[in-house]
């Protein structure tokens, strides 16, 4: 792990330096080096809408979603304390991750944020609970956020809305084995759980299913309100991730 954390960094240096045009490539390299480094099988369903800019909302279980999800081709959201994290703040850094605090009065600033880069065709992941959970239960959406799918692309008075897209992503089985919530733990990483002794312990497990489902888009428009449009999305996350956990 080490060595790729070590190696990876240099050649997208080297390859922005020199204006190769699989520089863009290299953050999804990494994320599938981690990927086998922990023994994360990652398998997709359902059909990922193809043309960006998307705004995806998924559930969020631990730190590892974002090795699992590195493939899709967005940038993600994060709270503002993970740009501190030793080695992945870094590499949040890296691949242009957004650090965003938890507080109301930044709403506005955030989502201006958010909506360019909606407008500059660039997807986002946005983990709608705004906190990890055990991994068999998927809290209420945070509809704050969900405003910035509000805007049309190019001419801001017209043209497509951005679509949004839910994902559910469940880690079901370990070395072939349905888990337990006892066995969940060890990758599921929430409430205080220290995250150096939980980061290690995965050094010694075998692996491990995580399963991911895109759902079909909606539309802010599709809803009388954001709030709507949330609950709507968080609904069929945690009926997926019931489904896929039996």
């Amino acid at each position: 792990m080490l060595l790729w954390i070590g190696a990876l960094p240099l050649i997208y240096m080297v390859a922005n330096f020199l204006r190769l045009k699989w520089s863009s490539d290299v953050p999804h390299w990494f994320h599938r080096g981690m990927c086998f480094i922990f023994g994360l099988r990652v398998s997709f369903s359902g059909a990922q809408h193809s043309e960006p800019p998307i705004l995806f909302v998924s559930n969020h279980i631990s730190y590892l979603d974002i090795f699992a999800m590195g493939s899709i081709r967005a940038y993600f959201i994060a709270k503002s304390e993970v740009a501190s994290w030793p080695v992945l703040g870094a590499y949040a850094r890296f691949q242009n991750t957004l650090f965003f605090e938890r507080s109301a009065g930044r709403a506005r600033q955030q989502l201006t944020t958010m909506q360019a880069h909606l407008r500059g065709g660039k997807s986002l992941i946005l983990f709608a609970e705004g906190t990890s959970t055990q991994g068999v239960h998927v809290e209420p959406f945070k509809s704050s956020l969900f405003e910035a799918a509000n805007l049309a692309i190019g001419d801001m008075q017209s043209g497509p809305a951005v679509p949004i897209q839910p994902i559910t992503i469940a880690y079901t089985h370990q070395a072939g084995r349905k888990m337990d919530q006892s066995v969940r733990d060890n990758y599921a990483w929430y409430a205080k759980m220290k995250f150096g002794s939980h980061a290690l312990g995965l050094f010694s497990l075998c692996t491990v299913d995580v399963k991911i489902h895109f759902h079909p888009v909606c539309y802010l428009a599709d809803f009388d309100n954001r709030k709507q449009c949330a609950d709507f999305c968080q609904a069929q996350v945690a009926a997926k991730l019931a489904e896929l956990l039996q």
